[in-house]
């Protein structure tokens, strides 16, 4: 973004409303605008004026010049850290132009011009409109008959509220970009850490189980036996890893029947009856959203539930897939504690328009049932 920022904010705000423009941007750019002194500098070099009253206006003039360009400099500062400066020096603005152009009159009167640009430059904004009407009504009743100095007033001060409010429209651009990107990096840190609870903590269960039953039965010298088991972790690990690559890079796309399948051996490799009834074939991005649930449910029987019998059970009617997971199971939710694996599967089924619910069964054990809508076009195919 910080590359591109020239081709809009660079015109209308890096020059004035940009503290990390140079500074010189700003001079150049009010200083471009003091071409229009000349009328006056013509009149004082007329020579039509006394001497003491050619003095003061020429102090008088070199101090509205100072002061103009002074208002310039810090103007990236006027909302905060320089307001009070900004006031200051916009009042002082104002009485020089507005003694000079009613004391000299006729070339002079110009200088409610640039009166009228600096309060719309340096004015909160929900007050500048009204110094911009301001310096145009004290140009009118000065003016007379002229009615181009009042046009230029509201022209230029109408001008540079318009310059100016893009600018801030273009820094809160700026700012709502930068908290989209904020809040997708968020978003992809919340994915991939519920994708590796998910994935690893299945999988870990798995390996441990597995590694527990080889333990065993090369303590009753069954090393055949064991072998297998060993030969499982091996196989579950490398799963594992190649897994948690395909979810860095959201490559990851669940067969819900494969879930189903390694749902049933980690049942098994825990001593837990397993009964599995699927409906299918579903859409992919539902597959993958319940082969999740399936992990989860599936991890929280084999570490909390102290279960004998578990039954898996996948239903399809109408726009709706139903996945039931219920134990005969102690009835414990999720690590007995925080339960931060059913609170993230909760969200990701949220986010697909499903609902999650979970809870002691009527006739013992533990409930978990999750739903995720069908897509009209898909159910009706």
């Amino acid at each position: 973004m910080s590359g591109q920022r020239g081709d809009v904010s660079g015109w209308f705000g890096a020059f004035w409303f940009d503290p990390r423009s140079a500074p010189w941007h700003r001079l150049a750019c009010g200083s471009a605008g003091l071409l229009f002194l000349a009328y006056p500098l013509a009149d004082l070099a007329g020579g039509r004026r006394s001497g003491l009253e050619e003095a003061l206006a020429a102090a008088g003039l070199a101090a509205f010049i100072g002061l103009y360009l002074r208002l310039f400099w810090i103007l990236p500062w006027l909302a905060d850290a320089r307001r009070a400066e900004g006031l200051t020096l916009v009042g002082a603005i104002a009485a020089l132009a507005v003694s000079l152009a009613g004391a000299l009159g006729g070339e002079w009167i110009g200088l409610l011009v640039y009166l009228s640009v600096a309060a719309a430059l340096a004015l909160p904004m929900r007050v500048a409109p009204a110094g911009v009407a301001t310096a145009a009504a004290v140009a009118a009743a000065l003016a007379g008959a002229d009615e181009s100095v009042v046009l230029q007033a509201l022209m230029f001060g109408v001008l540079v509220l318009a310059v100016r409010r893009l600018a801030g429209l273009v820094a809160e651009l700026d700012a709502a970009r930068a908290r989209v990107a904020e809040l997708a990096i968020s978003e992809e840190r919340l994915r991939l850490s519920r994708d590796l609870h998910d994935l690893l903590g299945h999988n870990l269960s798995v390996i441990a189980l597995k590694g527990e039953l080889a333990r065993r039965l090369i303590e009753r010298d069954e090393p055949l036996a064991a072998a297998h088991e060993i030969h499982d972790v091996e196989a579950v690990a490398r799963q594992s890893l190649q897994e948690a690559r395909e979810a860095v890079r959201d490559l990851r796309r669940g067969s819900l029947a494969t879930e189903l399948e390694r749902a049933r051996d980690a049942l098994e490799a825990a001593s837990i009856e397993a009964t599995v009834r699927a409906d299918g074939p579903l859409p992919e991005a539902i597959e993958a959203i319940l082969g999740f649930a399936v992990r989860e449910a599936t991890t929280n029987v084999i570490r909390h539930s102290g279960a004998r019998r578990c039954e898996l059970a996948v239903r399809q009617a109408d726009e709706t897939v139903e996945l039931e997971v219920h134990d005969d199971g102690a009835g414990v939710t999720d690590a007995g504690g925080d339960g931060s694996g059913l609170r993230g599967l909760g969200e990701r089924l949220a986010e697909a328009g499903g609902t999650l619910q979970t809870g002691c069964a009527p006739d013992g054990g533990f409930r978990l049932v999750a739903r995720v809508p069908v897509p009209r076009t898909l159910a009706t195919r």
